[in-house]
């Protein structure tokens, strides 16, 4: 069959989260560590995949490390959509902004308290909430985006837009950024059974939060796949994916949540604009570029 390659990862994709969430529930609240093992599931199956369910191998995955530019290029752009998406959320009065570090020191605390320590205890002599806000801050921008950052970045990239994308997209285009990228977000999902939502809200917000976000997601998916065909490397991808999710969380450092899905729709609002520049900037034309030459 010719789609059995992307039939078959999907297959294993399921298998692996399966036993990924089954374990982390097990786990109880230690369960959560789990979770970065989750994100290497897509490059497990795609691995499995290559070598064992795919006739041309490793030869178009893509693992050339690409053009230095591309790394700084990208960042910067990732960088900007952060921005972006935090300029809307405030416009939209999703969040308010805090720069006492107060909010950072609990979201570090709950975490340390999940593996049974105490952050007050393990903070150097001297240190301030202000203090380990700016070093977290600014390695959320810059060096935790390398070293583990990339290898959780590449989790994803060598799995969803390294494999699973192309295979999409040689059935129909839209298939490849529509379905690929709702695949995408159902994939995502079951992090939610490892880390259980306590905020309970009405049916219909809920409905209207995970369109919100299926379409986001889709958004995002595109923008990263036209990354991934523009640089022609899964490492820069990675690195333009890690770079997204780890300025978002250097800003939630020093910003509260005020309502949800209004950060939902900033978040859709965001990559619409992020996707429509790039239209009318014809740089989506890269697609049929690519895919034409393979």
């Amino acid at each position: 069959m010719k789609n059995t390659p992307l039939i078959t990862y999907l297959a294993i994709l399921i298998l692996l989260c399966a036993a990924f969430i089954f374990g982390a529930r097990l786990m109880g609240e230690q369960g959560a560590y789990l979770a970065q093992g989750y994100m290497l599931t897509p490059a497990i199956a795609a691995l499995i995949t290559r070598a064992f369910f795919y006739q041309p191998g490793f030869s178009d995955a893509n693992l050339r490390f690409g053009r230095l530019s591309d790394y700084f290029k990208f960042w910067l752009v990732s960088l900007g959509i952060t921005v972006l998406s935090y300029a809307i959320y405030t416009l939209l009065g999703a969040v308010r902004w805090d720069f006492s570090g107060e909010i950072f020191l609990e979201k570090l605390t709950q975490q340390f308290a999940a593996s049974g320590q105490d952050i007050r205890e393990t903070l150097p002599p001297g240190f301030t909430p202000q203090m380990m806000l700016l070093i977290f801050f600014i390695g959320g921008l810059t060096v935790f985006n390398i070293l583990p950052g990339i290898l959780s970045g590449f989790g994803e990239e060598f799995g969803h837009r390294g494999f699973m994308f192309p295979l999409l997209y040689r059935i129909q285009p839209w298939v490849g950024l529509v379905i690929g990228g709702l695949i995408w977000y159902a994939w995502h999902l079951p992090l939610g059974f490892v880390v259980p939502q306590t905020v309970q809200v009405p049916a219909w917000q809920m409905a209207a939060n995970v369109l919100a976000l299926a379409v986001g997601s889709v958004c995002a998916f595109t923008y990263l796949a036209y990354v991934y065909v523009k640089s022609r490397s899964v490492w820069v991808t990675a690195v333009a994916h890690i770079v997204m999710n780890n300025s978002a969380a250097s800003f939630s450092y020093i910003t509260v949540l005020e309502n949800q899905a209004l950060a939902n729709l900033g978040l859709v609002l965001t990559m619409l604009i992020v996707v429509a520049v790039l239209y009318n900037r014809k740089e989506l034309s890269v697609f049929k570029e690519y895919f034409a030459g393979s």
